[in-house]
């Protein structure tokens, strides 16, 4: 009887598994990402590589890549490869992580994996709090109905840190905020289904 028990358990629990793709970035640590198969040094953008691997995998769609950036001045999304090239560089966001067009609605990602605390994780947290800033001030100049932003903060640092993010979320108008995901990885498998 027991080993009937056991059996389904294992059933039950694989299946679960399975039905997630996602872990909460609660337990996403600098270890925990460290004794990742697909981890490397952390300098050949293989976290961002996993999150689009899960998120074609949550979406069943594959992520296109982008060089779409919001010019700080006017708020306008361009394709711009290489902004560092040119004397208005710094005007210039950091480009999306993936772009997927659906049903006449463009969807911009925006992807980072941020575990351990320090100076450079504080400075990229705030990149992120003000890249955000420019999708609302995007939202707000353009009033469009079919462009979204979708930001997932995956890590323990960015879990610690989402009150931040939600506060900036939650102090926006209803007609922006509708645009605007903010959550990690685990956040946005649930928020799609």
């Amino acid at each position: 009887m027991i080993d009937k028990i056991i059996i389904i358990q294992k059933h039950i629990r694989g299946y679960i598994t399975r039905k997630k793709v996602s872990i909460s970035s609660y337990y996403q640590t600098k270890n925990w990402r460290k004794n990742r198969d697909w981890y490397k040094n952390g300098k050949s953008n293989e976290c961002e590589k996993y999150q689009i691997l899960l998120i074609n995998k949550i979406i069943k769609i594959e992520l296109n890549k982008t060089y779409d950036r919001i010019n700080t001045e006017t708020y306008e999304i361009i394709e711009n490869r290489i902004p560092m090239m040119k004397d208005d560089g710094y005007e210039w966001t950091e480009n999306f992580d993936g772009k997927l067009i659906k049903n006449k609605n463009t969807y911009y990602f925006n992807l980072k994996f941020v575990c351990d605390n320090g100076g450079a994780q504080t400075r990229t947290l705030r990149n992120v709090y003000d890249f955000i800033k420019h999708q609302i001030k995007y939202i707000s100049k353009f009033n469009t109905n079919n462009i979204y932003f979708i930001n997932i903060l995956d890590g323990d640092t960015s879990y610690n840190n989402i009150g931040k993010f939600k506060y900036l979320i939650n102090k926006q108008p209803k007609n922006i905020i509708k645009y605007i995901f903010v959550g990690s990885l685990y956040d946005f498998e649930n928020f799609f289904k």
